[in-house]
C-alpha cells in the first residue's frame, strides 16, 4: 500500500521545535490501545510505537532537535522523522498501519507549532480520528504545557482543504 503523508518544513527556532517535540511526546503518552485511523485497516491491531527501525521493546525519540518513531514488527513501515535543521520536503508512507495515528497527530502539531505545510494521500475521513485525538489530547493536557497551541487552525485548515468550509 502506498498511503503516504507529505510535509514541507519551515525554518523554526529551537524553542518552537522543542515545543513541537514535547507535544509529540505528550501525544505518544496518550495514545489509545487501538485506532481506526486511515480508514481502520488495522483497527484490531494494537497501537505500539517504537524507534525508527521498529525494533521490539524500543522507544521513540522526542528530543530538542529530533522526533523519530515507527510502528513495531509487522506493524512498522517507513520511519517518521522530523529534525530541527531539516528544510527539505519529506514524506512518511505508513501503509495505513496503526502508527499512522501518531504520524498524523504529530503532523498536525507541526502545522500548528512550526507552520509546516502538509498534504496526504488520505481524505478527511482518514484524518478525522487523528484530528479528534489531537484536539482531545491538546485540550486535556493544556495545563501541563507552558506554550499555547492554536488547534482551531488545524481543524479549519483541514476543513478548508477538503472543501467543507
Amino acid at each position: 500500500m502506498g498511503y503516504t503523508h507529505y510535509w514541507t518544513p519551515k525554518k523554526s527556532s529551537a524553542k518552537k521545535f522543542k515545543d513541537f517535540s514535547d507535544t509529540c511526546k505528550i501525544l505518544n503518552d496518550n495514545l489509545p490501545e487501538k485506532t481506526d485511523t486511515a480508514s481502520g485497516y488495522h483497527s484490531n491491531e494494537k497501537l505500539v510505537i517504537g524507534d525508527g527501525n521498529g525494533n521490539k521493546d524500543s522507544k521513540p525519540m522526542f528530543s530538542k532537535d529530533l522526533v523519530v518513531f515507527n510502528g513495531i514488527d509487522n506493524l512498522m513501515h517507513e520511519t517518521f522523522f522530523i529534525e530541527l535543521t531539516s528544510n527539505k520536503w519529506n514524506f512518511c508512507k505508513t501503509a495505513r498501519k496503526p502508527y499512522d495515528l501518531l504520524v498524523c497527530a504529530c503532523l498536525l502539531a507541526a502545522v500548528d507549532i512550526l507552520g509546516y505545510d502538509i498534504t496526504s494521500d488520505g481524505d478527511l475521513n482518514d484524518w478525522i480520528p487523528a484530528m479528534k485525538f489531537y484536539n482531545k489530547v491538546i485540550e486535556k493536557t493544556k495545563a501541563d504545557r507552558n506554550f499555547i497551541i492554536n488547534n482551531s487552525r488545524i481543524t479549519n485548515a483541514y476543513m478548508k482543504q477538503f472543501g467543507i468550509v
